[in-house]
């Protein structure tokens, strides 16, 4: 549910819409086609269109019937939509290649058929090390204290905020966060398995993109909630561990709510030392909060945009199990053709762009993006993500469950390999493999 002061669960694939349009109606390809003749396919160019919206999926789908996908390699593909839930004309029911079953109770069809993948989920619909979620706190309200037993990442969408914790040897850590500020990119943060800690939006309220080290979120035994916990304990057991008489806990919620208003407004943004209680353990040395935007951009040797990489092994130590990179994409420009050793989980924030997975097998399936969408790229998997727009830049997020950010470059790979072994398996003049670059491009203009 996207409702206000509460989750929105996302899906750990790719959200997109796309409409094919007839090449028909497009007087250059027309003429393209009366030129070559009928030795050239038809080509179908995906477009968005504001009255359909449809989910795609990167994992590959395979038929009941194997095909021989090796005719198809040759052959020019639409951007993908997945596996669609086609209900005949019919009223959606949660029922998907045979699995589930029908609704007994009353549903809101219309909705239904509006959100088809949350009726009756495709098998491929979850990602297997990262779940995402965002999070909308109103002016000066709390998620409430609470810890998880895998760790949390958040991206600061929008507005102002303030985070809490302590670590097992006691020390507190409080910082303010916010989004982005007069032009400059947001802050990050991350709480490892088992810290306990709170969130709180200042004046402007605040908007965070999650991230959970499971695919599994909703598990049991994955969020531990303060006010819960006590609800669930005898009270004399509460009052004597905290040294009071069980009177004054009364008023603990036998319900924990999730969300809760503030009854006194926050400190403003920069003052969070204010609320700061004296620990006589210290503060954490140990930072749990990254300031994007004080950090170097790295430009692309390819020249085609900039990347920002946070990770444990070289600028936010704390975060051991997450790396991380926001990724800026010049109108028209190229994500080299690359893989990672861990899933790629994806988001975007800015822009519209277009992806190729190939999974081997002489697989590949192409999805197109815009702001909001997720995917996940599987280890290993072959990709690029391009800018479709030749005005605006693409700007995303990647992330990993990994201490350490790590791609394998295409070209770089081409570039220092024996100039014979590439030659004779891709038939390129070794005079053309000598122009390629040694060095990671990046991003490509």
């Amino acid at each position: 549910m996207f409702a206000h002061l509460a989750y929105l669960l996302l899906t750990g694939l790719a959200l997109a819409s796309v409409a094919s349009a007839s090449p028909s109606a497009d007087e250059e390809l027309r003429a393209f086609y009366a030129r070559e003749g009928a030795a050239v396919k038809p080509v179908n160019f995906g477009r968005r269109s504001a009255a359909s919206s449809q989910t795609r999926h990167l994992r590959p789908a395979y038929d009941d019937v194997l095909v021989d996908r090796r005719s198809k390699r040759d052959s020019i593909t639409p951007p993908d939509v997945g596996q669609i839930a086609d209900f005949g004309g019919q009223d959606p029911q949660p029922i998907r290649n045979g699995n589930g079953d029908t609704f007994l109770a009353n549903s809101n069809h219309e909705i239904d058929a509006q959100n088809m993948d949350n009726v009756a989920a495709p098998p491929t619909d979850a990602a297997k090390d990262l779940a995402g979620a965002e999070l909308r706190l109103s002016p000066n309200a709390y998620r409430e204290l609470h810890w998880h037993r895998v760790a949390e990442w958040g991206y600061i969408l929008n507005g102002t905020g303030r985070v809490t914790a302590i670590d097992d040897s006691g020390r507190s850590y409080t910082s303010d966060i916010k989004g982005p500020l007069n032009g400059s990119d947001p802050d990050i943060y991350y709480f490892p398995p088992g810290v306990p800690h709170s969130i709180q939006a200042l004046d402007q309220g605040l908007e965070i993109l999650l991230i959970f080290t499971d695919g599994n979120f909703d598990a049991t035994g994955t969020t531990f909630m303060l006010s819960d916990w006590l609800a669930h304990t005898p009270l004399e057991i509460v009052a004597q561990n905290f040294g009071v008489n069980t009177s004054v806990l009364s008023g603990i919620p036998q319900k924990d709510p999730y969300v809760l208003e503030s009854s006194v407004p926050p400190a403003p943004l920069g003052h969070g030392g204010d609320q700061a209680v004296p620990d006589p353990n210290g503060q954490e040395p140990t930072p749990y909060v990254f300031h994007i935007g004080q950090q170097e951009k790295k430009i692309a040797p390819g020249g085609g945009g900039w990347v920002k990489i946070q990770d444990s092994a070289t600028n936010f130590p704390v975060s051991t199990l997450l790396a991380s990179a926001l990724v800026f994409i010049e109108p028209n420009g190229l994500r080299e053709l690359h893989w990672h050793v861990n899933d790629e989980w994806l988001y975007i924030i800015s822009g519209h762009a277009r992806a190729t997975a190939f999974p081997g097998g002489s697989a590949a399936r192409t999805f197109d993006f815009q702001p909001g969408d997720t995917a996940v790229f599987p280890v290993s998997y072959g990709h690029y993500i391009k800018n479709l727009s030749p005005t605006e830049p693409l700007i995303y997020l990647e992330l990993f469950k990994a201490p350490k950010f790590v791609d394998f470059s295409a070209t770089q790979w081409l570039a220092l390999m024996p100039r014979q072994v590439v030659a004779d398996l891709l038939k390129i003049p070794i005079p053309v493999i000598e122009t390629f670059a040694k060095e990671k491009q990046l991003i490509v203009s």
